[in-house]
């Protein structure tokens, strides 16, 4: 499963409809997104904390919705809240990681209402590294039909020492906005290595997906791995890299 980190951003405005659109068009099975909450605590689709208009940087978390939703009505921005979210997903068959940005109950609990309300267990997953995630780890008590993937940072990678709270998936990887991020995983993760990851995790009930993964030698990892649930920015290419590893 190819999964489009924030949508199809080569393509059209990151976290946004017209990007998901675009990702499923191109060939993507999931979309993973950004949330996060307002002054106000309501949920919007959005990767920085900041929005910046005429060189001004509007902080999310300071601002009501109403006055970011004016904001960005007078500005050209888009932006998307949770119950416009939650009506395009409810109309697709791809499945949507939405990627917590804060580790606040209120951001949990304001997402899983929405699950349970639109009855979307299967296709929606909670997602964030794991030092984010904890209250969503600790909500699927309540809701055990809650689905959370977790982000694994660096030292979690020797997890089969000490494996992570129990949840639906892990991701390995690395984030290109961190200089050196990959090259550090590969120094750190030899392939065999990332095989005997995959092995643990599996045998201890979690699934296992891999990301930011954004060039062919490192899909090439994965796959050598037997890992192909991959979150990328290159939405159309991992669709053919795999493809043509299939018919091959």
């Amino acid at each position: 499963m190819v999964i489009a980190h924030r949508g199809y951003s080569k393509l059209a405005k990151e976290n946004t409809i017209l990007a998901f659109e675009k990702a499923i068009l191109a060939g993507a099975k999931g979309i993973e997104c950004d949330l996060r909450l307002t002054a106000d605590e309501q949920v919007v689709i959005y990767h920085n904390k900041k929005i910046v208009v005429d060189n001004k940087k509007i902080k999310i978390s300071k601002h009501s919705i109403s006055e970011l939703e004016d904001i960005c009505r007078y500005s050209g921005h888009e932006l998307l809240v949770l119950d416009e979210l939650f009506e395009y997903v409810k109309q697709k068959q791809a499945k949507f990681f939405l990627d917590l940005k804060s580790s606040s109950p209120t951001l949990v609990e304001s997402i899983t209402k929405k699950i349970k309300e639109k009855n979307l267990w299967e296709q929606v997953h909670v997602t964030g590294f794991s030092f984010i995630v904890r209250n969503a780890i600790r909500a699927q008590s309540q809701h055990p039909k809650l689905q959370v993937g977790q982000f694994l940072h660096i030292p979690a990678y020797y997890a089969y020492i000490r494996k992570p709270k129990k949840s639906y998936c892990v991701f390995l990887g690395w984030l290109d906005s961190i200089p050196g991020s990959q090259k550090f995983f590969k120094t750190l993760i030899s392939p065999k290595r990332l095989v005997k990851l995959k092995t643990f995790f599996e045998k201890n009930g979690f699934n296992v997906m891999g990301g930011v993964i954004n060039n062919d030698s490192g899909l090439e990892l994965f796959r050598q791995a037997g890992i192909t649930d991959i979150v990328t920015d290159r939405v159309a290419e991992t669709v053919k890299y795999f493809s043509e590893k299939v018919e091959a």
